[in-house]
């Protein structure tokens, strides 16, 4: 772990998912998505960053040091929308990130339902090739809070978006359950008695609105992404090897 001392104190300098990571280029900010593979290799949305921009991590300080230590990685790569080898489209929406784990803690721990002990849960992807109708989910978003909603039955698809997530409040609410900001945030099974373990099922991307008021949380679905991204000779990265392997990274 680094500590950037300012000001002759010290600050802890940590990325867990959720945490707020900001593009140095234009300012915008967005959720830190998690590691896969290994702690070097993060993830978060696309459409805030592009490749070769730079990353910081937020916290208050006026000196040039803190800007300078603030600086945790760069995007590697983006994908947008997925040419997938059935002829279909899918969304995306994924940046890969490399990590400066010298400046930098990096790990997969959520802590539900706050930060104390015995509350930490591992990550691991949800990789049944379907997700049963209105699945009970909690997201994380940027005020490091835990929003319960559910997954709507079958991947929704609309102008931009192919094959999504669609999540709401409940069966029969069709509200969001996030806010603007929370891109980047993880889409969580809930906690189960007796597992540490959480499911990941998808990263948000952003809110459908309709005319009649009613809106949508939308989420990428990850496995989808990470398998075509992997096993599509079009896609060749550093997720190409070890498809059925790839997860979020260990500590």
């Amino acid at each position: 772990m680094m500590d950037a001392e300012l000001h002759g104190q010290q600050i802890q300098m940590e990325l867990y998912p959720g945490g707020t990571i900001c593009n140095t280029r234009n300012g915008q900010c967005f959720l830190f998505s998690g590691s896969v593979i290994n702690r070097e290799l993060g993830i978060t949305v696309a459409h805030a960053i592009d490749p070769g921009d730079e990353i910081e991590i937020q916290f208050e300080s006026d000196s040039a040091a803190a800007a300078r230590e603030k600086i945790v990685g760069k995007c590697r790569e983006t994908f947008d929308t997925l040419q997938r080898q059935d002829g279909t489209k899918l969304t995306a929406d994924l940046a890969l990130l490399e990590l400066d784990t010298d400046r930098c803690t990096v790990g997969n721990t959520v802590w539900w339902p706050f930060r104390a002990e015995h509350t930490a849960f591992r990550l691991k992807i949800y990789k049944d090739k379907r997700i049963p109708d209105d699945t009970r989910v909690m997201i994380l978003d940027q005020n490091g809070e835990f929003q319960s909603g559910c997954i709507r039955g079958r991947p929704f698809t609309d102008g931009k978006l192919h094959k999504v997530l669609a999540i709401c409040a409940s069966e029969t609410q069709e509200v969001s359950v996030t806010q603007e900001g929370d891109s980047g945030a993880l889409v969580l099974s809930l906690p189960n008695s007796g597992n540490d373990v959480l499911h990941v099922y998808g990263i948000v991307t952003g809110i459908w609105k309709k005319s009649d008021g009613k809106s949508l949380t939308i989420a990428s679905s990850l496995w989808k992404v990470i398998d075509e991204i992997s096993t599509n000779e079009n896609y060749a990265t550093e997720l190409v090897d070890g498809t059925p392997n790839i997860d979020f990274s260990c500590a």
